[in-house]
């Protein structure tokens, strides 16, 4: 689960490095009603290099139909695909110091911490920024769906509801909320803890 506490990683908004952008798509809403995760994407940024990581998970039981329809990501698609405990250890390394960026952090995290744990690995002094978040605090958009952010700020989104798509798009928005933060005369976000 998300903890906050005081210990904490300072980003600049003027130049924010060590990025980690992440999404993932999954069987349901509610990971603590055993809905897991079917996909997972990436996206870190460090000294100006871009590295990717992007896999479909097994989840070990049947995707619903009705979640199939949002992210056309079906049972057949996933069953080669590896379990997310064959790939718990890439996901930390890939992380490594880097701040993770979500986009309603509460629910990408939950999944995330929680198949880590059943994994039995642990995530050490992470740290993530929601964008949902600072899109809520700092802005006026008339919706912070991140689709229709994108939409607004004049982002085109050709592909909605794939993990790598929505990282792409969550990349442009991460960028102009930093960038028009900095211009508000906020030049620090405070990242959060999660574990």
């Amino acid at each position: 689960m998300i903890n906050y506490s005081s210990n904490s990683k300072i980003l600049h908004t003027k130049s924010p490095d060590d990025l980690v952008f992440l999404d993932i798509e999954t069987t349901g809403l509610d990971c603590l009603k055993g809905a897991k995760i079917v996909e997972i994407a990436m996206l870190k940024l460090k000294d100006g290099v871009e590295e990717r990581y992007e896999t479909l998970v097994n989840p070990g039981h049947t995707i619903p139909l009705e979640c199939s329809k949002i992210h056309s990501i079906y049972d057949d698609m996933v069953s080669t695909a590896p379990e997310f405990k064959d790939i718990a250890k890439d996901i930390v390394n890939f992380i490594g110091t880097g701040t993770i960026v979500c986009h309603n952090a509460k629910f990408d995290l939950s999944f995330v911490s929680k198949e880590l744990k059943e994994s039995g690995i642990v995530l050490k002094d992470a740290r993530y920024i929601d964008t949902l978040k600072l899109a809520r605090q700092y802005f006026s958009f008339d919706s912070n769906v991140l689709g229709n952010i994108a939409e607004t700020i004049g982002v085109e989104v050709s592909l909605k509801h794939r993990a790598m798509a929505d990282v792409l798009t969550m990349v442009s928005v991460a960028k102009y909320i930093f960038k028009n933060m900095y211009r508000k005369g906020i030049d620090s976000i405070e990242a959060e803890s999660f574990n």
